[in-house]
């Protein structure tokens, strides 16, 4: 005989926990099924290297409204990454250093052209349905809108460098609505963006804030175990788990990564489940966090779209030697966790760079999740909000793949998942 909840939520990244947390604090009996053995989703702060890192999602800033109220909710403090002091980037294959007016001057004519546009199409970025002015442009992948930039191919090079690691995919396949929605959530100012998604992060680490969350739940949480079906009646939603063992609640949120809600079967169909999970995103890139020997002036580093890595990033000294992140857009160009192959490929920004060790999470390989951070191909804008905004049955999306406002990021899944839990309680 099953056990029957008010809410069941399927999902323990930061989109379920927030909506266990509303929907028991206001009363309800709650249920939290994780198919992995940890929560926190596309977070993960480990102890590897001699120290604490991030293995996913990492970055928070004050102009992100959800993370902002959770981070002081929870009494939780920001530090920085290491401003860089000097600035590397390969130009036709030789390598170069500038000033950072000289660099981040390579990305104004692109950039600027891509605020000005996020401008004009999100005058309230955390309202997308003001206007239906971004739908017209979502036909557009943002290679497609760079290449109508004029440029030169060193700025569009530079350019492209941050992009195809913020996108994690080829700039000819991703949306051009992610860059314009974290431009206007930034003020639709590019460098306010840089910022915004690469600079601060929590003291501590996430986990801190994904453990606030969960201090603050009364829930039962169900740990490794999937859930292969969702059965809907008109009154109760029944859960199939990967053990044949079954939950039931008057209201589920789901809270999955989109490319693996085609692993859940939903009985009647749900409309936009499906539709999502047929889609899907398009991320598939890779985070390699290194321990590089000795220490050393902290830097940033450019690679041209195409090279196995993109962008390279000191974070902070540590026992005589330094940890910095790469990134990639695609996690299949050099094994992220060999520190030799590692070691070759940042050879290119610093020849004399030896990598002690690395640490890496195949997270397009992880069939829990099947990608990184969410980056939508053209013309997925409307099923996305169509999606979360969806009330018209007693199973709700939630997560940041879907999030109106802060597409893609932390913020976003916090904000869906509030959202979603209030109105999962209020059906219950």
């Amino acid at each position: 005989m099953s056990k029957t909840y008010d809410v069941a939520v399927i999902g323990g990244g930061f989109a379920g926990l927030a909506a266990a947390r509303e929907a028991s604090n206001l009363g309800k009996s709650v249920v939290l099924v994780e198919a992995s053995d940890r929560l926190g989703g596309r977070t993960w702060t480990e102890t590897r290297l001699g120290t604490r890192i991030e293995l996913g999602g990492t970055d928070v800033h004050w102009l992100q409204p959800n993370v902002w109220s959770e981070i002081k909710r929870y009494q939780l403090n920001l530090e920085e990454f290491t401003p860089p002091e000097q600035l590397l980037y390969l130009d036709n294959g030789q390598l170069r250093e500038g000033t950072e007016d000289t660099v981040f001057g390579l990305m104004e004519k692109g950039m600027s052209a891509l605020a000005d546009l996020a401008r004009t199409l999100y005058e309230r970025p955390h309202e997308p349905r003001f206007s239906d002015a971004a739908l017209e442009y979502d036909k557009l992948t943002l290679g497609e809108f760079l290449d109508g930039v004029e440029m030169s191919s060193l700025e569009r090079d530079v350019t492209s460098s941050f992009w195809a690691a913020a996108c994690q995919a080829p700039l000819d396949r991703a949306g051009l609505t992610l860059p314009l929605r974290w431009l206007a959530l930034s003020g639709w100012d590019w460098r306010v963006m840089l910022d915004v998604i690469s600079r601060y992060k929590i003291v501590g680490g996430m986990g801190l804030l994904s453990e606030g969350i969960l201090s603050d739940t009364k829930a039962d949480f169900i740990m490794g175990k999937a859930v292969t079906q969702v059965s809907e009646s008109k009154s109760l939603v029944t859960l199939t788990l990967s053990d044949s063992s079954t939950i039931s609640a008057a209201a589920v949120v789901c809270a999955v990564p989109v490319n693996v809600l085609s692993r859940i079967t939903f009985d009647p169909p749900h409309q936009h489940a499906e539709k999502l999970g047929a889609s899907g995103q398009i991320s598939g890139g890779q985070k390699v966090v290194c321990r590089i020997k000795g220490d050393r002036t902290p830097y940033m580093a450019f690679a041209p779209e195409g090279h196995p890595f993109v962008l390279l990033q000191y974070d902070r000294p540590i026992d005589g030697d330094h940890i910095a992140v790469a990134f990639g857009s695609d996690a299949s160009a050099v094994d992220g966790s060999s520190a030799a192959q590692v070691q070759q490929v940042l050879r290119s920004w610093l020849p004399d760079i030896e990598v002690l060790e690395v640490a890496t999470h195949n997270w397009t390989k992880d069939a829990l999740y099947r990608g990184t951070w969410a980056v939508p191909g053209p013309g997925q804008l409307r099923e996305q909000l169509d999606a979360v905004e969806a009330r018209d049955g007693r199973v709700l999306l939630a997560g940041a793949d879907i999030a109106s406002g802060s597409y893609a990021l932390i913020d976003g899944a916090l904000a869906t998942g509030i959202r979603a839990g209030r109105d999962a309680a209020a059906l219950s």
